[in-house]
């Protein structure tokens, strides 16, 4: 009787053993490839599923990951936002792969390139990408989805960068960023910088992130995008290598936010960068890649 208590013992420690093994190992696979906190318990772990799932679908259909995710959940014949369960687990599986994209929500300008489409001419009366409406409904929510001011807006939240960036309209934005020379650089100085000179090229100085804000008159606040850096596009969505595109930007009731090439259509621009971004920030708990 001795002896098989002992063994039973014996049997029970190592089974613990395992079980802690198993928990730390799948506490450290939560921390790794779990990227979007969405009940703000402070760790992310595989209920955190909405957002994760939604932007690993898409990046799927639109860079090829399909052939990644092999268990059709609900059985309807393709893998699809649906597959909670799936996706999740697939994008822990796949994370190496999956993290050599740096796409996120590190800086305005990987925000705003995460949540563009690819190409020109991608968002023209499109939806907006999945990732760019969850996004928007977290930090925006009102019914101007497709406008210039509201993507600007919810690049600025998304990435941490200030959490009390309006919305919009493009003159109220630029009221806000003029009041706060503590956290928005004017890149050149105060000049209103003449677009005639740089229709097609973006003038130098600019870095990734900088909100640029046109104006057809002197003081008429027009339209405003986010310039992105050729390098960093081509380096999120590697087909484009060929192209110029240089910007992320949307206009009302027009197009949603797509990658695009530099160019202005009113006579006057400013340029402004954030120089401090948040240090407890708002949104940034909804971010992807952490």
């Amino acid at each position: 009787m001795r002896k098989f208590k002992k063994v039973l013992s014996v049997i029970c420690v190592l089974a613990l053993a395992l079980c802690a093994v198993a928990t730390a190992s799948a506490a450290e696979n939560d921390k790794a490839y779990q990227k979007g906190d969405a009940n703000m318990n402070g760790r992310i772990t595989i209920d955190d599923a909405t957002l994760v799932q939604r932007y690993v679908a898409e990046l799927a259909f639109y860079n090829g990951f399909w052939q990644l995710f092999t268990a059709d959940a609900d059985n309807n014949g393709k893998v699809d936002i649906n597959d909670v369960t799936t996706l999740q687990r697939a994008l822990a599986l796949f994370e190496t792969t999956l993290y050599d994209t740096p796409d996120g929500n590190a800086t305005i300008a990987q925000a705003a390139v995460t949540m563009a489409y690819e190409h020109r001419g991608d968002g023209y009366y499109a939806p907006g990408k999945q990732i760019y409406r969850d996004v928007f409904n977290l930090t925006i929510g009102d019914e101007y989805l497709r406008s210039c001011d509201r993507f600007v807006c919810a690049s600025v939240r998304w990435s941490g960068a200030d959490d009390n960036y309006p919305a919009g309209h493009v003159g109220v934005q630029a009221d806000y960023i003029y009041a706060h020379p503590e956290k928005w650089q004017d890149v050149y100085g105060g000049q209103f910088m003449d677009s005639s000179e740089y229709i097609y090229n973006a003038p130098s100085g600019l870095e990734p992130g900088d909100v640029i804000i046109e104006y057809s008159a002197y003081d008429f606040r027009s339209h405003t995008f986010i310039y992105c850096g050729k390098g960093l596009i081509i380096s999120i969505f590697p087909e484009n290598e060929g192209e110029d595109y240089d910007i992320t930007s949307a206009s009302y009731d027009d197009y949603a936010p797509e990658c695009r090439s530099w160019h202005l259509s009113y006579r006057y621009f400013r340029a402004f960068r954030c120089v401090k971004y948040e240090s407890n920030p708002r949104y940034k708990y909804v971010g992807l890649r952490g």
